[in-house]
């Protein structure tokens, strides 16, 4: 039997996931590092066209595992919040190299937020729901203090004034541009009382948030496209028919 992430095991991955089709404009380019074992993927067109050992080239970004977490998450047994929170994304912004946890956990120290105003009594927590993210569902929280971003997570928050469920291909869409705040919420849901999500509504569309936001970078499509492979049924069986072969390492 092949152990995970032998150049065995990526054979008969490669076999396995030969059915995956996900949406034609699904697309990325993932360099994983898991202590130092290096794993590319690429998505061209809803294809998995590489899934391999080695480097790839003009990667969107890269993420790094400990070696048994990596095993973790694709034996599907490291999912969702607990995955993002065991994960360390580097990519290259116009601005530098960020290193940090993977979006929405990438956006609170952006030097943009420095000049929101303060804002008395506007003090609030959003939870966020997203669907289809990278290693399943993703739950996570912004914390606003006298109309600033103070405090973030990924899970659910003890409590929340506000409760919003999307796709996590939001994320991208949002902070590239090509979608509003609106357009984004169609198809999911918001949750809360007038007040506080009005409220938000205006920190949000604040210059300072926005320019935030675009200035994450677009490295976030990439996880999107790998959130949809990992909601995919042709995939999820080929990751559990590996792990019912490959002994653990």
């Amino acid at each position: 039997m092949a152990s995970t992430f032998s150049s065995e095991w990526f054979d008969q991955a490669r076999g396995l996931i030969a059915g995956v089709a996900l949406s034609a404009d699904a697309s990325c380019r993932i360099q994983f590092d898991a202590d130092g074992t290096r794993l590319g993927l690429i998505v061209e067109a809803g294809r998995v066209t590489r899934f391999a050992l080695g480097d790839i080239a003009d990667a969107e970004l890269e993420m790094r595992l400990a070696g048994d977490d990596a095993e973790r998450v694709f034996r599907r047994e490291l999912v969702g919040d607990e995955a993002m929170r065991a994960t360390t994304v580097i990519a290259q912004l116009a601005d530098g190299v960020y290193t940090g946890l993977p979006a929405p956990g990438d956006l609170l120290g952006r030097p943009e937020f420095a000049g929101l105003p303060e804002i008395a009594e506007a003090s609030l927590v959003v939870a966020y729901t997203f669907r289809r993210g990278p290693f399943g569902v993703v739950h996570h929280w912004f914390r606003f203090e006298n109309g600033r971003p103070v405090e973030d997570g990924f899970g659910e928050p003890e409590s929340a004034n506000v409760r919003i469920e999307v796709e996590y291909r939001a994320i991208p869409l949002l902070r590239s541009g090509e979608k509003t705040i609106l357009d984004v919420l169609e198809g999911g849901s918001i949750d809360g009382a007038l007040g506080p999500m009005t409220m938000l509504a205006g920190l949000l569309e604040a210059p300072e948030f926005r320019a935030a936001d675009l200035a994450s970078g677009r490295q976030s499509f990439a996880l999107a496209t790998l959130g949809e492979l990992w909601a995919d049924e042709a995939w999820i069986a080929a990751l559990d028919g590996l792990a019912a072969e490959a002994p653990r390492s």
